[in-house]
């Protein structure tokens, strides 16, 4: 079981990916919408795998990952957005995150996805997937 974060702006993304975290045996952790309060509680929460958003009430989800990989370069982050955006997303992956997942995805792959990250003691791996439907 892995502990999650969750900052996420929006009510459906974020009931489905309860919903589909409780069905692997994941424990939330954290959630928010407000990319400020996520930077300030990575560190006290310490999650297994954080899933963040790009568009937040407040900061952006580029400059949390920024920021929580500068002092956690271990974490592992997986990106679910609705910015299908391939440069935003390319700079995702440069600056840290495991992969990038757009909205609308795939259940099976979702949880595939998670169980692996959030299980997994391995680094990320050079070249990761950004999954786009």
């Amino acid at each position: 079981m892995a502990r999650v974060m969750i900052v996420e702006n929006s009510e459906k993304p974020l009931s489905l990916a309860k919903k589909l975290l409780s069905e692997i045996n994941h424990e939330i952790v954290f959630e928010t919408d407000n990319g400020f309060e996520a930077v300030e509680k990575y560190n006290v929460v310490k999650p297994d795998l954080l899933l963040l958003d790009l568009i937040l009430s407040k900061n952006d989800g580029l400059s949390v990952l920024k920021e929580i990989k500068k002092n956690n370069p271990e974490s592992k982050i997986i990106i679910v957005t609705l910015l299908p955006d391939p440069k935003l997303l390319e700079d995702c992956i440069k600056f840290g995150a495991h992969t990038c997942l757009t909205i609308p995805f795939k259940m099976k792959d979702f949880v595939t996805l998670v169980a692996g990250i959030g299980n997994s003691t391995q680094e990320k791996s050079k070249t990761a997937p950004v999954i786009i439907d």
